[in-house]
């Protein structure tokens, strides 16, 4: 396992570490703007959606300061364990108050500070504009995590074909895997593709938000890998 795929939530952080969470601050992505000024008017011509058809963004800051009390030399061995465990390397960032996505980027263990009875201690990271979904549409459901706010069910395996299915995007265009048992097609926006056996990705087909009719033709069974992110 990489440690890209290593999910830090930060509710494990505080119960292994003995440390309490204080604040979190997460920064909005910037929007990629690409913006031509008319000369001589107040005018300008707006290409920001013009090669991916959908606005970009940058990636956003995260920070997370965390309090620790006790002794002096218990909090100074603290601060080496996690930095040891998270300084400088890329992971899945999750907060229990949002459970079911993640963020991932590179964790960096900034400044501490101790005082009389204890201390405080930073951590920061750039993440990807977008949160992800904690579990793709293949991985083993996890209601631990669900959100009754603004979770989706994604239930894509093993769907037999002939046969259709629709999928509720999330802001983020993706390109999602099918896995099939055979040679088979699917059609979306009138538009029909082959499928081989295997793995394909189609790479016109982009799902971004709202709901995504798939049409499947053929025999066997075709399972879909969609992960959902969102601002």
């Amino acid at each position: 396992m990489s440690r890209a795929d290593v999910l830090v939530n930060t509710t494990s952080l505080v119960e292994l570490f003995k440390i309490r969470m204080l604040s979190v601050n997460i920064s909005p992505p910037k929007p990629k703007l690409t913006q031509i000024p008319i000369p001589g008017t107040s005018d300008v011509i707006d290409l920001s959606e013009a090669i991916s058809g959908d606005i970009e963004y940058d990636p956003r800051d995260l920070t997370v300061v965390f309090e620790y009390v006790g002794a002096k030399e218990s909090f100074h061995a603290m601060h080496s364990k996690i930095s040891n465990f998270l300084h400088g390397r890329k992971m899945q960032i999750v907060f229990s108050q949002d459970s079911g996505f993640y963020f991932l980027g590179r964790i960096s263990v900034d400044s501490y500070k101790w005082e009389m009875y204890g201390g405080t201690l930073t951590l920061s990271a750039t993440v990807d504009p977008y949160k992800y979904e904690t579990q793709s549409s293949l991985e083993p459901w996890d209601w631990d995590s669900f959100s009754f706010e603004d979770g989706i069910i994604r239930d894509y395996f093993d769907i037999a074909v002939p046969g259709s299915i629709t999928i509720i995007g999330r802001r983020k265009r993706v390109c999602p895997k099918f896995i099939t048992t055979n040679i088979m097609t699917v059609t979306y926006l009138g538009n029909t593709y082959n499928l081989s056996l295997g793995q394909n990705i189609i790479p016109d087909i982009f799902l971004g938000e709202g709901e995504h009719v798939l049409t499947f033709a053929g025999s066997g069974t075709v399972s879909i890998d969609y992960r959902g992110a969102s601002l």
